[in-house]
């Protein structure tokens, strides 16, 4: 199967779009829902956008608009963003082998790497995951960005008829797991994941992804090889 979608899917601009437009269906929802967000709390259409291209994390900037409207000092606010956003390193380390040649391609795609791209991009073969590594996360931040600017146009008046935008990321995250699992057949991850979560959940309340995420760097890295192997590389 990874075989015969490593055949059709081509190195280009067109592919890249089609392979991530389940990423632009999250973004949008989600997106719009910030800019929303954005503009309401008072935040400057400038320093929303701005944002997006700068921090481009959902979860970082949703979280960025309380502390914004409070107040808060720029250490607070950057200390939790870097904290918020100190999975994506893992991602990259992971993907490490897969980054562009070229350094330019190879710094923006370490910048905007995402759960979702991360997600995207672990199903596929490994030679399409460095063609698309760069087009994918600078696809990824134009459809956040996008979507932003949507938002802050359109104001409250999109979600008093479409209420809850902001779910569209979580249903997002969902479905990319499912299609991961549908390509690797990997429940191992999945294991190790849900016992992170609940590990997570019983140490703290505010910070249960990253906590969550470290327990599973935890795991992986005491548990034998064997069982973390995928089974492609067991059969080769």
């Amino acid at each position: 199967m990874s075989n015969q979608f490593e055949h059709h899917l081509e190195n280009s601009w067109k592919s890249a779009i089609k392979l991530t437009t389940p990423i632009f269906m999250g973004y949008l929802a989600a997106g719009i829902a910030y800019g929303v967000l954005a503009t309401n709390a008072g935040l400057p259409a400038w320093f929303t956008i701005v944002m997006c291209i700068t921090v481009f994390s959902g979860t970082a900037q949703y979280a960025a608009i309380p502390f914004f409207v409070s107040g808060a000092g720029l250490v607070s606010i950057f200390l939790s963003t870097l904290l918020m956003s100190l999975r994506f390193i893992f991602y990259t380390l992971n993907m490490r082998e897969f980054l562009p040649e070229e350094k330019p391609q190879r710094t923006l795609s370490i910048s905007y790497m995402t759960d979702e791209n991360f997600a995207l991009l672990s199903t596929l073969p490994p030679t399409a995951r460095q063609s698309m590594m760069f087009k994918a996360t600078m696809l990824g931040v134009g459809y956040w960005t996008f979507a932003t600017i949507v938002g802050i146009v359109l104001g409250d008046s999109i979600s008093r008829y479409i209420p809850n935008l902001d779910f569209a990321l979580p249903c997002l995250f969902a479905i990319l797991a499912y299609e991961q699992y549908k390509t690797q057949k990997q429940w191992k991850s999945i294991f190790i994941a849900l016992v992170g979560f609940l590990l997570a959940r019983q140490i703290s309340d505010s910070s249960v992804l990253l906590i969550a995420i470290l327990i599973a760097i935890v795991i992986v890295a005491l548990l034998p090889q064997s069982f973390t192997r995928n089974k492609e590389q067991t059969n080769d």
